[in-house]
C-alpha cells in the first residue's frame, strides 16, 4: 500500500483549518503522512494546528517565522519533506470527502505511467455549493495522454484549478523546473503542465473535492489587478516557444478565449486603465501590423479577425 504524502500549506485560514485537517485524517486510504505547513499567520491557526501535534499520522508541523510571499515557497518546503510515492496538496481553505485518495491512487497505483490523478469539485459559496459544468466531463473515469490533457485543458481554462483536487507522483518532481515558482498567479498552470507532458492524466470526474470560493483567494486578487492575464500571456508564449501550440488556429482559439475573458470580468478589474491595459496586451496577439507574429498567422488574422 504505497504512502502518500498529504502537504497542508495555511496562511490565515483558521476558520477553515479544523474542517480540512479532519477530512484528511477521515480520509478511508489511511497509509498518509501529513505535513502541515503555517506560512506566519496571525489568526489562531497555530492553536488549532497544535491540537494534531500527536496525532501519530501528523509527522510535520512547521511554523515560519516570516511570510514567505508564495504559496509555490511552501508547496517547495513539503515537497522536501515528504517521503511517499504520491503527493497530495490539501489547500487549508478546501475540504474532502472521505474517499477522495482512495478513488485516485487505486487507480494510479494499477498504471505507473499516470503522474496525475484528478477528481471533480463542488465549488463552496458562502450561500450555496454547486458542480461547475465548464470543468465536468461526461466520463466517470477518463485517462488522458499528458500532452493532450495540456492541449485540451490548461491552454485556456485550467481544469486543475484548485490543487486540492489533485494527486501526483512524487518522482516526477525530479523532472520540474523552478520556472513555476517565477509566477504569483499562474504558477499552478506551468507545475500542472510539467507535471502531466510526463505521461498520463486520471480523471475520475466524481464531485470528491470541495473547492472554497471567497474573496482572500489569489485568484480573486490577480484578477482584480490585471496580473493574471498578463502572467496568461507570458504562459502562451511559453506554449508556443515548447511546440505545444502548433498551429495559427489553436493561437486565435487561446487569444479569443482570454479577450472574452477580460470582457467578462471587467466589472471586478480595479480600474478602466487595468481593463485597456489588459485587452491591448491581448490584442497585439492578433494584430495582422504586428511584425513579431508569424507571417502566415498574420495573413490568417487579417482575413479573418478575431475581434
Amino acid at each position: 500500500m504505497e504512502l502518500i504524502s498529504v502537504i497542508i500549506p495555511n496562511y490565515n485560514y483558521a476558520r477553515f483549518l479544523k474542517q480540512r485537517i479532519d477530512s484528511v485524517l477521515n480520509q478511508t486510504y489511511t497509509n498518509i503522512e501529513v505535513i502541515i505547513l503555517d506560512d506566519c499567520s496571525s489568526d489562531n491557526s497555530k492553536e488549532i494546528i497544535e491540537q494534531y501535534r500527536n496525532n501519530d499520522r501528523v509527522t510535520h508541523i512547521v511554523y515560519n517565522e516570516q511570510n514567505s510571499g508564495t504559496t509555490f515557497k511552501q508547496w517547495r518546503k513539503g515537497f522536501e519533506l515528504a517521503k511517499g510515492d504520491f503527493i497530495w496538496i490539501a489547500e487549508a481553505d478546501d475540504y474532502a470527502a472521505p474517499t477522495l485518495l482512495e478513488e485516485l491512487v487505486s487507480r494510479m497505483a494499477a498504471d505507473k505511467d499516470i503522474k496525475v490523478g484528478i477528481v471533480n469539485s463542488h465549488w463552496v459559496l458562502p450561500d450555496k455549493t454547486f458542480i461547475n459544468p465548464d470543468y465536468t466531463i461526461p466520463d466517470e473515469v477518463r485517462i488522458y495522454n499528458g500532452k493532450d490533457f495540456v492541449r485540451q485543458h490548461l491552454l485556456k481554462e485550467n481544469y486543475i484549478y484548485n490543487a486540492s483536487m489533485a494527486v501526483f507522483r512524487r518522482d516526477a518532481l525530479s523532472r520540474l523546473s523552478d520556472e513555476y515558482m517565477s509566477f504569483r498567479s499562474c504558477g499552478d498552470k506551468l507545475f500542472w503542465k510539467e507535471l502531466s507532458r510526463q505521461g498520463k492524466v486520471l480523471f475520475v470526474c466524481k464531485p470528491l473535492n470541495y473547492f472554497r470560493i471567497h474573496d482572500s483567494k489569489v485568484t480573486t486578487r490577480s484578477i482584480s489587478s490585471g496580473l493574471l492575464f498578463s502572467e496568461e500571456n507570458r504562459f502562451y508564449h511559453m506554449n508556443i516557444q515548447d511546440g505545444t501550440i502548433t498551429n495559427g488556429h489553436t493561437r486565435a482559439d487561446v487569444i479569443k478565449y482570454f479577450l472574452q475573458y477580460i470582457e467578462n470580468v471587467r466589472p471586478q478589474l480595479q480600474s478602466e486603465d487595468v481593463y485597456l491595459h489588459c485587452r491591448a496586451l491581448w490584442l497585439n496577439e492578433c494584430d495582422y501590423r504586428n511584425s513579431q507574429l508569424p507571417f502566415i498567422f498574420r495573413v490568417q488574422c487579417f482575413l479573418k479577425p478575431i475581434v
